[in-house]
């Protein structure tokens, strides 16, 4: 046997190891390796690599059966370019750059596993102060539509560790606008009721305010008796001002039953004139009895005493647009694990079989 055969037949082994070798990977990843495929089918093109790896070959001794016609056996014996590794390298190239791209239409994926905690869904009860000191335009539009906003976003972009929401207002006086529910278009609806409600309402009482907030507690107990206060917190949002008697009796009953409040004041220190209506296109405000605009003002003390009194946190707003990110920080605050749970997470391999597929193509062609 010539040595050109026997080179050409060594060279022919190697060839068909690597089609082995792919094959052999083929059954590794569809079998063995935890790697699902968004086009399985798409695998099966990987059968081709032999082939086509075998008709390379044969171009390539082909091109050589022609060198060999001009007797080039002393440029051979120097160039690294016509050398027989130099084509087991080629083929090999070739195969490991189309068996990537195949790999890669075939959308690889794999799924990761891993333990997530499991947190207490909290209830959340919003003190909304709707008094006439939160129409002040300190901060824009107004305090009170500042925070109706927030609310509003808050909602609707709610935390998977909330679990019912209610809603108070209080001014001189104070409603309960919605018991605990789930429903968050019930939380919204009476949020745009609050922005139609156009009543001149004097005073501000906190204390009324917290009274309803624990009515709500009292009666959603009765109708579900596995409901406990610490599963339950208070957001109270307000300028602070407080011309009402009841608080301290409100934020007492609160701490026995061990409800936290967690309260962010809304306004700025200078204040704001309070607007109540228009009169020939002009904003008419708030006047005393000798006719001087009253100024709304901001109390904080008020708010961080009965956050501090039940075991809550003074958060502060100064321009209305960190309530949203109050309110998160207050949710996450209240987290407290219960339990784990088993989780999955698919991860896309298909662009690493892309950068090895052009990669080895590239090294391919300038070789």
């Amino acid at each position: 046997m010539s040595i050109g055969v026997s080179k050409a037949l060594n060279s022919l082994f190697i060839v068909i190891c690597l089609g082995v070798v792919a094959f052999l990977l083929w059954l590794v990843v569809y079998f063995v390796v935890p790697v699902t495929f968004g086009f399985p089918r798409t695998l099966n093109l990987l059968f081709l690599l032999p082939v086509a790896a075998l008709l390379f070959w044969f171009i390539l001794y082909y091109v050589e059966r022609v060198r060999d016609q001009f007797q080039m056996e002393n440029v051979k014996s120097v160039s690294s370019t016509s050398s027989p590794f130099r084509y087991v390298r080629l083929t090999f190239l070739f195969v490991l750059g189309c068996g990537s791209l195949i790999m890669a239409a075939a959308e690889p994926q794999i799924e990761i596993t891993g333990e997530e905690d499991i947190y207490r869904k909290v209830n959340v009860v919003f003190l909304l102060d709707t008094s006439l000191s939160m129409r002040a335009r300190d901060i824009a539009p107004s305090r009170m539509e500042r925070a109706r906003q927030e609310i509003q976003n808050f909602i609707l972009h709610r935390n998977e560790n909330i679990g019912q929401i209610g809603l108070v207002s209080f001014a001189g006086s104070s409603v309960i606008l919605s018991y605990l529910t789930s429903d968050s278009s019930n939380i919204l609806f009476y949020l745009d009721y609050l922005r139609a409600e156009i009543g001149t309402t004097f005073g501000t009482d906190i204390g009324a305010g917290f009274k309803n907030a624990l009515l709500l507690l009292e009666k959603e107990k009765e109708v579900e008796a596995s409901l406990e206060s610490e599963d339950l917190i208070f957001i109270l949002i307000s300028d602070g001002e407080d011309q009402g008697e009841a608080l301290r009796e409100g934020v007492q009953k609160a701490i026995e039953l061990g409800v936290r409040t967690y309260s962010v004041g809304l306004g700025t220190q200078l204040g704001g004139y309070i607007p109540i209506g228009e009169r020939d296109g002009h904003t008419v405000f708030l006047v005393d009895e000798e006719g001087n605009r009253i100024l709304a003002t901001f109390d904080e003390g008020t708010l961080r005493w009965v956050a501090g009194a039940t075991g809550g946190r003074y958060y502060r707003s100064a321009s209305g647009t960190e309530l949203y990110k109050n309110l998160n920080d207050i949710l996450w605050n209240e987290r407290k694990v219960i339990g784990t749970r088993t989780v999955s997470e698919t991860t896309p391999l298909y662009y690493w079989f892309i950068i090895s597929g052009f990669a080895s193509l590239a090294v391919f062609l300038i070789d």
